[in-house]
């Protein structure tokens, strides 16, 4: 056998004994298993256990009672992040927890939260800590405290989850609870949690807050942006804020807040503290009139689809359709969808489409509501795939 053969059998031997990249868990796992799709382990902290951080675990649909935990020594790396997610969307449901749902040690950097349903929580839903921490996709609703908390991070992305009904406290408990440099707050629906919206405190900075509908929280309260010393330079760009008090700016210094739709009440639509200066606010639709919302401001109602039940898509005339600045547009808009460059882009959360002002585009929704109700069926509108087929919806049963 000639040296070229050896090398590719060699080879081939090598790459046999390289384990994969990604390992499965399943209420009806076991120990002894392998961690493959056949075989599957009985839990995310044991199957780190058996191989390490850097790795992709997919948690199969089932009720799960216990809480993950993440230890230090499981953190991801940028090229390979620790990855922790439900093969299907909100239906690997993760209930209770003296504590937290989910969450991961002090300097656990690099993990990623995908497409959990987290509910029950003593204290936080979803805890991060360390650095370049992502939760997407999850349905985190019905926890004691915060609905998603991260805090003293830097680059956290926390994206397209929708979080609800969290917090007992109408003064310490938010939707997201959180804090650091170089946020992403994108895309999330935040509603009906006990104070805040989203909490961005004690202190953040080059940050930025995209495409967020907030509205609905007991506490009436949207976005709060504390900043540190000397300014954050946050961007709070074409965010849906509806509440008392949708935008509040603390310490402020050369943020950016434009193209928003902010419908409050009383004076405090755009609310800045003393310490506030240099902020750019313009092309933002505020009601009521703002001093504050800048020569492009505008004021009207919004024609929402449906207020009352949790519509805030556009309607066909809208005074937020095509005002926007296009020096401050978003590449993407709340789908993910390429920005039209041809035109200025519109007001909020979410571009005018009109089959979204129709009947059909929610068709299967409980009576026409945004929300889940529980009983037969046991679905809930999927708004970040609202695109797709008008019944577009995610089961909450596994």
């Amino acid at each position: 056998m000639n040296r070229h053969i050896w090398a590719s059998l060699l080879m081939m031997t090598m790459a046999a004994a390289v384990p994969a990249d990604t390992y499965y868990v399943a209420t009806d796992g076991k120990p002894e298993n392998d961690g493959s799709s056949a075989r599957p382990w009985p839990s995310v902290e044991y199957a780190l256990s058996k191989v390490g951080g850097g790795h992709a675990i997919v948690v199969r649909p089932g009720l799960y009672r216990s809480p993950i935990e993440i230890a230090k020594e499981y953190a991801g790396t940028k090229e390979r992040p620790t990855v922790i997610r439900s093969e299907v969307k909100w239906q690997a449901m993760i209930i209770g927890a003296p504590y937290h749902v989910i969450s991961n040690a002090d300097d656990c950097h690099w993990v990623v939260v995908d497409g959990f349903q987290v509910q029950g929580a003593r204290y936080d839903g979803i805890k991060m800590n360390g650095d370049y921490n992502v939760v997407r996709n999850c349905w985190v609703h019905h926890n004691q405290a915060m609905g998603i908390a991260m805090h003293n991070q830097k680059g956290g992305v926390i994206e397209n989850n929708l979080i609800e009904f969290n917090g007992d406290h109408i003064q310490f408990d938010h939707g997201v609870y959180a804090d650091g440099e170089e946020l992403t707050v994108r895309s999330n629906i935040v509603r009906h949690n006990a104070s805040y919206g989203l909490h961005l405190y004690p202190s953040i900075k080059n940050s930025r807050i995209l495409n967020n509908l907030v509205y609905g929280q007991v506490r009436r309260r949207g976005i709060i942006v504390a900043c540190p010393e000397g300014g954050g330079r946050n961007v709070i760009v074409n965010n849906t804020v509806v509440e008392d008090q949708p935008l509040a700016i603390w310490n402020g210094n050369a943020e950016v807040v434009v193209n928003n739709i902010l419908v409050g009440e009383g004076d405090d639509v755009l609310s800045f503290d003393e310490g506030t200066e240099n902020v750019l606010v313009d092309y933002n639709l505020c009601v009521p009139k703002s001093s504050r919302q800048g020569p492009h401001g505008i004021t009207g109602d919004p024609l929402f689809v449906d207020r009352t039940r949790g519509h805030f898509w556009l309607r066909p005339g809208s005074p937020a359709i095509g005002k926007g600045s296009p020096e401050q547009a978003l590449d993407t808009d709340f789908w993910g969808r390429p920005r039209e460059k041809d035109r200025p882009p519109d007001l909020g959360a979410f571009p005018f489409l009109p089959a979204l002002a129709t009947e059909e585009a929610r068709a299967r929704w409980e009576s026409g509501w945004a929300y889940h109700r529980h009983g037969e069926g046991g679905t809930i509108p999927d708004f970040w795939a609202v695109l797709g087929p008008p019944a577009s919806s995610v089961s909450t049963r596994p």
